[in-house]
């Protein structure tokens, strides 16, 4: 779904679009997360000069893999975000240094005079998906050896020696223990 700068200059008034984003239409991958429900969105869109302000609410049920027991749980998200865009400055840089002034840093750009609605709610989403998900705080995760979930109870597996090679650190640790 894009956003027309042209027509938006043409409207001389912010532009609103509320609509609800299924999972096919964001790129999200598929692999980190999934979507319960269509992501609902209410964007509204500016234009001041050259920049382009948008000022949105975001609100999705994640469903997300723990990175510890691999279970499925929901997460439910709700922000709000203001982002700049400018249109994208063309470069010619055979072989040189390009720098970006640190402002450039928390600045989007655009192409072709449009700006996509849907890569910017797909962004948004994505930048809400921590690293390492995690179902909950004390959440055990998987034992090393039989792969069992120990959320769920102890397994029966016996303890791990240290490996010998670490060996030196457990003599230091015991030694300033005493």
């Amino acid at each position: 779904m894009f956003v027309y700068i042209n027509e938006l200059r043409e409207r001389h008034e912010p532009l609103l679009i509320v609509k609800d984003f299924s999972e096919e239409e964001l790129d999200i991958d598929n692999t980190i997360s999934a979507l319960q429900n269509p992501a609902h969105s209410e964007v509204k869109v500016s234009l001041w000069g050259e920049r382009v302000c948008v000022e949105g609410q975001l609100g999705a049920d994640l469903v997300l893999t723990c990175s510890r027991c691999l279970k499925t749980f929901a997460r439910k998200i709700q922000k709000g975000f203001e982002l700049e865009y400018r249109p994208d400055p063309v470069v010619e840089t055979e072989g040189e240094d390009f720098g970006l002034a640190y402002t450039d840093l928390e600045v989007g750009f655009y192409r072709d005079d449009r700006l996509d609605v849907r890569a910017v709610i797909s962004e948004q989403i994505v930048l809400e998906i921590p690293m390492k998900p995690v179902c909950h705080k004390a959440c055990k995760g998987l034992c090393e050896q039989c792969g069992a979930d120990l959320n769920e109870g102890p397994c029966t597996c016996q303890p791990r020696s240290v490996d010998p090679r670490l060996e030196p650190l457990l003599e230091v640790k015991r030694r300033m223990g005493e």
